[in-house]
């Protein structure tokens, strides 16, 4: 082996030629074979590789709100959807309370205007009677008719008392009804008036003077039919059975031809008793008998006291 020259390495050729294959120049790396390879090539990789992973990193984000929004999601439905229930409820709620309200205040504007037109109608009948009346004090016919008609204005007007106020209006036309029956009746005895007087406390709700009045009429006049019956009612809307059906039956003794109507009203509520109970008269047959017989009894009955003297 030859001696090494001064300024000579201890490092072999081999060695020097491995070390030169790649080194740095001023323009980027230098291969051994001469290529060179930019720095602003490998920046654009290192940018891709960079976008790469902010797209990455800014996908999973976008997903985990995804999910985060579809696990919520529920939720909001019950949230909204719940108010939206509620606030549809609360507005239905609304509505009704108002077509109530109209409708109380229509109920209310209707019973005003129908007892107006009562009071009107009767007003135009009645003036001009008391007018006459005034003319002749006893003039029985004037007197009948006024209490007759005041006794009708208290039944009509008696519908439409729906408070305090429109039960006292009725009070008072059934109080005026007795006044001119009791005038009436100061002139010249009448077991109609008398009935229909003892009718006017019933309506007014003084069953007990009502009964009163009308047993002091079949003790006095015992074949006037129209008083049992009258009798019979009040007992039956009492709940004493026998003893309506005791004066329902002595109405149709004391009424046989049926010339006031009792009979055949008072026929129609024993055979409706006696189905109530059971007995030999059928339900059906009770109500065919009520239905015929009401109507023409009770319209016999109302001629015979507005006719009556």
């Amino acid at each position: 082996m030859a001696d090494k020259g001064p300024g000579s390495t201890s490092r072999s050729p081999k060695k020097r030629l491995a070390r030169a294959k790649i080194k740095q120049t001023e323009h980027g790396i230098k291969s051994s074979k001469g290529r060179t390879i930019q720095e602003d090539t490998l920046s654009k990789a290192e940018q891709k590789r960079e976008r790469q992973k902010k797209l990455t990193g800014i996908a999973i984000g976008v997903f985990a709100v995804i999910m985060a929004l579809s696990m919520m999601l529920p939720s909001l439905s019950y949230i909204f959807g719940g108010n939206a229930d509620q606030a549809a409820q609360e507005q239905t709620a609304e509505e009704a309370a108002k077509q109530e309200e109209q409708a109380s205040e229509e109920a209310a504007q209707e019973t005003e205007a129908s007892v107006e037109t009562v009071d009107a109608n009767y007003a135009a009948v009645i003036e001009p009677l008391e007018a006459k009346l005034a003319e002749n004090p006893e003039d029985l016919a004037t007197i009948l008719n006024l209490g007759n008609d005041y006794m009708s204005w208290a039944s009509e007007a008696s519908a439409y008392a729906t408070d305090d106020a429109g039960a006292q209006h009725v009070g008072e036309l059934y109080d005026k009804a007795i006044g001119y029956f009791d005038q009436y009746l100061g002139i010249n005895d009448s077991a109609v008036v008398k009935s229909n007087r003892a009718m006017c406390y019933l309506y007014k709700g003084d069953a007990d003077t009502a009964l009163e009045q009308l047993q002091g009429v079949t003790s006095e006049t015992p074949d006037y039919g129209p008083a049992w019956v009258n009798i019979g009612i009040i007992n039956e809307s009492q709940g004493n059975t026998d003893a309506a059906k005791e004066a329902y039956q002595k109405a149709v003794d004391a009424d046989p031809n049926n010339e006031y109507g009792a009979k055949s009203y008072a026929d129609s509520r024993l055979a409706s008793l006696a189905a109530a109970e059971g007995g030999d008269v059928t339900e059906d047959a009770a109500q065919t008998t009520t239905d015929t017989t009401e109507a023409t009894g009770a319209e016999a009955l109302e001629d015979a006291l507005d006719s009556g003297l």
